[in-house]
């Protein structure tokens, strides 16, 4: 259980923590493309980090479900 609940805490942070910093990267890319500079590989790496930053969430969210298996089951292990 306590696995688990280091497991969730770890990826939640680092999935919201990817999720910003995509964001903010795509900003940077925008304003790239904008300004007629070179936003392809930015914008790529922009997509990638959100995309990771959600599925570290979501994975995340398994683990929170998985402890609420164990907490009902009463395994403490």
């Amino acid at each position: 259980m306590q696995q688990e609940k280091q497991l969730w805490l770890i990826k939640g942070v680092a999935g919201l923590l990817c999720v910003g910093f995509g964001l903010s990267v795509f900003g940077e890319a925008l304003i790239q493309k904008l300004n007629g500079g070179n936003w392809f590989w930015i914008g790529t790496a922009s997509l990638v980090l959100i995309n990771t930053g959600l599925c570290l969430m979501f994975d995340s969210h398994n683990h929170q479900l998985r402890m609420a298996q164990l907490s009902d089951r009463g395994d403490k292990t």
